[in-house]
């Protein structure tokens, strides 16, 4: 993992917002994911740097290889690792102060075939006992990462979709499992804090770029950075049309620290970049920044077809955010792809 020191931003805010949780404990599920390791390693950077104690505990199914894969975090002391499946597991005793619910279908699991029902139940099921686990061990405030997938498809002329929208995705599409999880999970985080009485703050997540993300699954970014470095030539396996954003995850970090802390109870966040690029402006900014010789091969071709709803654009209104915390996207994507690169080699 990145060192943050060199890659986070917004470090003066930041500490500020790790310091008001000095001496509290955080309940993590997805801890061992991309998010998860970039979250905990600034967590550990802010205890030595600032002189502070912040506890988290991170649920995982395979402790002994998150230890093995990033022993930098999970042997670190303030540092606990249980072992449970996020739909099962057995409730510690100790009191915590926040959860940050952040499990999902990895990225590999989803690229292998993982099945959509089984999306949606681990959704569901596990978010049901994380928000159980959250009243018995009184915690008073709750951050559940959903997911942009959650509007389902949106109207052409929405290229910035807000947190207003009312879409949802298709039920009669059994490929959705994701979606219909995430809004599922979303409702009950809704039902359980009203009864349990205590706060929490959904953050609905677009997409992003970093030293961690899959270079080899589905996200074209990463598949871009991946072919700059080691392919012959970057490839487009559809046509470029589509349209997204890139949020670079050492802001990220900050954006979840500031809805964790300060996001107004019992509402929804858009996070990501509204700054949108083509896949295949993507790609040649990809190839200009880091393999300038390097040709870039489109594979697809633009569907003829026209519809009344676009789904090709997957890009957040981020105003909400913006205009309540004082969020922003810091990192421009030419720094921030440059940056993922660097710490990647």
């Amino acid at each position: 993992m990145p060192d943050l020191r060199t890659a986070i931003t917004k470090l003066d805010t930041s500490d500020s917002l790790w310091k008001s949780l000095n001496n509290q404990s955080i309940f993590i599920t997805g801890g061992t994911g991309l998010f998860g390791l970039w979250f905990l390693t600034a967590l550990i950077d802010a205890n030595n740097r600032l002189d502070i104690t912040i506890k988290a505990t991170v649920l995982s199914r395979k402790p002994e290889s998150a230890i093995k894969n990033n022993p930098e975090i999970f042997l670190n002391h303030q540092i606990q690792l249980i072992k449970g499946d996020i739909e099962y597991f057995e409730f510690p005793i100790e009191p915590y102060d926040y959860i940050l619910h952040m499990a999902t279908t990895s990225a590999q699991e989803t690229f292998d075939g993982e099945q959509s029902i089984n999306k949606f139940h681990m959704l569901t099921k596990g978010t049901e006992r994380v928000l159980h686990f959250a009243h018995a061990s009184g915690a008073k405030r709750l951050l559940f990462t959903s997911s942009g997938v959650s509007y389902g498809e949106y109207p052409i002329e929405l290229e910035l979709v807000p947190e207003t929208y009312q879409g949802a995705p298709d039920t009669l599409n059994i490929a959705s499992g994701l979606g219909q999880g995430k809004r599922a999970a979303e409702f009950l985080c809704s039902y359980y804090a009203q009864q349990y009485q205590f706060d929490f703050v959904i953050a609905r997540c677009f997409s992003f770029v970093g030293a961690g993300l899959p270079l080899d699954v589905h996200y074209a970014i990463g598949n871009f950075i991946r072919d700059a470095l080691y392919k012959k030539e970057i490839t487009i396996n559809g046509d470029g049309s589509q349209m997204r954003s890139f949020l670079y995850l050492a802001d990220l970090v900050h954006w979840l620290l500031m809805l964790l802390v300060n996001g107004k109870s019992r509402k929804i966040y858009n996070v990501g970049s509204d700054q949108n690029i083509s896949i295949l402006d993507l790609a040649h900014l990809v190839r200009d920044l880091l393999a300038p010789t390097k040709e870039v091969k489109v594979l697809g071709s633009k569907s003829l077809e026209v519809s009344n709803f676009n789904r090709s654009w997957y890009v957040p209104n981020i105003n909400l955010a913006r205009d309540e915390l004082n969020l922003d996207v810091w990192t421009p994507l030419n720094d921030a792809i440059t940056k993922s690169a660097q710490l990647i080699n």
